[in-house]
């Protein structure tokens, strides 16, 4: 980073985005499985329901990885490094991905974007596409637990495209320099 310029943080802690998370997750889950029910029935979504439920385990785990893999994946596309600029941990009992090497906006906004998509838009829509409450619930779920990447992304949206961003070492959360 240059001398010259200051340091802009937008940082946010864990147990803020959890709660901002578990504010939204009330009205977005009912509203999605009200429309669900008007759209099928009710009988799909129970059916799902079941599925989901005994199979939470494994989602959890298995989501767990593919989100914070879907970040680094993504982030490597675009980074002049390899895939030592991306680093995989926990902080506490949170799981994370950093990357160390600077992005444009746009490719961090893609990024943290990325699991959001893959995860919780996709299944969500196709849950009311065929008519699957398995496929609804883990849009949902998924859509929840990207909680704190929807407030980074919605920090985003003022930030030039083209600004470079670091993704912050220690937060949740970015930083970019300013003149």
């Amino acid at each position: 980073m240059n001398a010259d310029r200051q340091i802009k943080e937008f940082t946010f802690s864990a147990a803020k985005a959890n709660w901002y998370s578990f504010l939204a997750a009330i009205p977005f889950s009912v509203l999605a499985i009200i429309l669900f029910t008007l759209i099928w029935d009710i009988e799909s979504f129970h059916e799902g329901r079941k599925v989901f439920y005994h199979s939470f385990f494994y989602i959890f785990i298995f989501g767990i990885i593919l989100h914070e893999l879907l970040h680094g994946l993504t982030w490597l596309l675009f980074i002049k490094g390899n895939f030592k600029s991306i680093k995989f941990g926990l902080n506490g009992l949170t799981p994370y991905c950093h990357c160390k090497a600077p992005l444009k906006a746009k490719h961090y906004k893609l990024g943290g974007a990325m699991p959001l998509i893959v995860m919780g838009i996709l299944p969500l829509l196709a849950g009311f596409i065929v008519g699957n409450g398995y496929f609804l619930l883990l849009g949902i779920f998924f859509t929840i637990t990207a909680g704190g990447d929807i407030i980074s992304l919605l920090m985003l949206r003022k930030i030039n495209n083209n600004q470079l961003v670091f993704d912050h070492p220690d937060k949740l959360g970015f930083y970019i320099e300013s003149e």
